[in-house]
């Protein structure tokens, strides 16, 4: 599993239904306002294989208007040596993104 801590933006506004939205979404594991900014801190816990997956998600969410990621840790899927394998090559602006269960049907629920 990967954990990642990024930084939702948005407008006012809109971050109690987006806070809403991510609490309901499966992998988050944590939404708290930062204080004087339009900004949510979101933990995201997901398989190291879709956790593009889920970025892509979270950043495409009604409201988002930017997705910045502080944190992303792997140590659960490195070996003894401290390497993991590699995701499957995928050329930027080619091909299918990595399919996460649930996008486009309501969430990731």
């Amino acid at each position: 599993m990967a954990i990642a801590g990024i930084v939702v933006s948005s407008l006012r506004e809109h971050l109690l239904p987006l806070c809403s939205e991510l609490r309901a979404t499966r992998g988050v594991l944590d939404v708290q306002e930062v204080p004087e900014a339009d900004k949510l801190a979101v933990v995201l816990e997901s398989p190291s294989q879709t956790l593009q997956g889920y970025l892509e998600y979270v950043s495409g969410l009604p409201y988002v208007l930017a997705l910045d990621v502080a944190f992303i840790n792997y140590e659960d899927d490195m070996d003894s040596t401290g390497h993991m394998p590699c995701p499957p090559h995928r050329p930027k602006g080619h091909g299918p993104s990595l399919v996460v269960e649930g996008v486009g049907e309501g969430g990731l629920q």
